[in-house]
């Protein structure tokens, strides 16, 4: 990516256009190669001064930007920029300042020599040590060759990635790749929403401007998810940005393939919350299944972290990274709509701290406890007879009503609290007896809408609940 003040678009009836670079650029980027290649052993402030004397009013945004993506590719791949000195400038500051003010050249002049007695070496080299690890001291130590075809592409790419930094969303289709894809928005912790249109699975995912807080580290891992998107054979996307008070649109698509890298982005996040989570429930003696396939709720669809089975159901956990309170809601609601088992658990500090109804949250570990009588909720059981004996709150199939610690029968329900009606008891001795005809203990008294009052030891009256 580069920084916001060389990002070089064009604003056209309402749309940004990126000037990416191309067959014009190339002698640029060659010149560019060049200059690094014979800076080996140089200080890099003086190929950045080389650098100045190529600029011009036309070209200043794309050199310093084509520059710039050089100078990334060669921290991580190709060159290397050592420190010249003896001494390791950092701690040499460190001493100096601890020293406090200097006012005068011969205050300045002792603790220079206090440092160089402290560290066993010469004053010059202590004055070369004190800056030594700025940006235009720096050493050129090595530079691998990139071609310029190859800067180009990057250049365009990281184009792009900046542009997006200041979207809204990203909408977008692919004709393949979707499991990389799709992996890839669930380990960088994007809010995103996939649905049909046309036939077509489309993903849309929230950009970096739609959040209010972290907009920084959101920003990077939105455009890190760009390079698998132009992976895919066939693909078309279309971002919102936002620029001061205006929105623009972006439009690209896969005619456009040939300017960017065929570059394989690697995702290395922290995913210890992920592993602890399959682990810990496994231990518990649940059947956990990771990244299961989408799962479609009308012409919506998700994407679960995880999968349990647990009594005949299947039940989804989604771990949900950065959110806002109307993403959660929005979420809750289509999983609501759609009946899809699925358990929402969504990290406080990655998001708005709203309360939203239907989710768990967290902040450092994921309350088990919680999590597991919510999945109880989900298990299945086979219900036979008028009456059956439960130990928890469990989905019950439509025929059956929950009372106290029985699933009964609808019908037999209403039976039991016809006659218990028509009796009228007035103590729970008198309960006790009429329930015990049906095979009911007192446990059903709530749901056939009574209460229990005790009036004395071991005496107890029948009320009826307040409605």
């Amino acid at each position: 990516m580069l920084p916001k003040e060389l990002l070089d678009v064009r604003k056209v009836k309402g749309k940004i256009i990126p000037k990416f670079a191309g067959r014009d650029d190339y002698e640029l980027a060659e010149r560019i190669i060049a200059l690094f290649r014979a800076g080996v052993g140089k200080k890099y402030g003086l190929i950045t001064a080389k650098l100045r004397e190529m600029e011009n009013a036309r070209n200043f945004k794309k050199l310093r930007g084509l520059a710039r993506v050089l100078e990334n590719y060669c921290v991580e791949r190709s060159c290397v920029f050592g420190v010249d000195s003896e001494v390791d400038p950092y701690r040499v500051r460190m001493l100096l300042f601890e020293r406090g003010f200097v006012t005068s050249k011969r205050e300045r002049d002792k603790a220079i020599e206090y440092a160089a007695k402290y560290f066993r070496t010469t004053p010059e080299t202590i004055e070369r040590a004190m800056y030594a690890d700025r940006d235009e001291e720096l050493i050129l130590s090595h530079f691998k060759s990139i071609d310029p075809d190859e800067l180009i592409k990057l250049y365009n790419l990281s184009l792009l990635q900046t542009v997006l930094f200041n979207a809204l969303r990203l909408t977008f289709w692919m004709s393949d790749n979707h499991k990389k894809v799709f992996s890839a928005i669930k380990r960088l912790g994007l809010m995103y929403e996939l649905y049909e249109d046309d036939g077509k699975l489309v993903v849309e995912v929230s950009g970096a401007a739609s959040i209010l807080k972290m907009t920084r580290k959101y920003g990077v891992r939105f455009a890190r998810l760009v390079p698998f998107i132009l992976q895919a054979r066939n693909w078309q996307m279309r971002a919102e940005i936002v620029d001061g008070e205006r929105l623009y649109i972006l439009e690209l698509d896969d005619r456009m393939r040939d300017i960017f890298p065929k570059k394989d982005e690697k995702i290395e996040y922290d995913s210890t919350l992920e592993e602890e989570f399959a682990r810990k429930m496994r231990m518990l003696g649940y059947n956990v299944v990771r990244e299961p396939d989408v799962v479609k709720s009308g012409k919506y669809a998700f994407i679960p972290d995880f999968a349990i089975d647990i009594g005949g159901s299947r039940v989804y956990i989604e771990i949900v990274g950065f959110w806002t309170q109307d993403y959660l809601r929005k979420k809750v609601e289509k999983i609501k709509n759609s009946k899809i088992p699925l358990i929402v658990l969504a990290r406080e500090e990655l998001g708005d701290h709203g309360e939203v109804a239907g989710v768990i949250h967290f902040s450092s570990k994921i309350p088990y406890g919680e999590l597991i009588r919510s999945l109880k909720k989900y298990r299945r059981i086979e219900v036979e007879g008028d009456v059956v004996e439960i130990d928890c709150l469990e989905t019950l199939p439509e025929e059956y009503v929950l009372a106290g610690k029985y699933a009964i029968r609808k019908e037999f329900f209403e039976k039991v609290k016809k006659d218990f009606e028509s009796q009228n008891p007035k103590t729970l001795e008198e309960a006790r007896e009429i329930l015990k005809k049906y095979g009911l203990g007192e446990s059903v008294l709530s749901a056939l809408g009574y209460r229990v009052r005790w009036i004395g030891l071991g005496e107890a009256i029948l009320e009826k609940n307040r409605s």
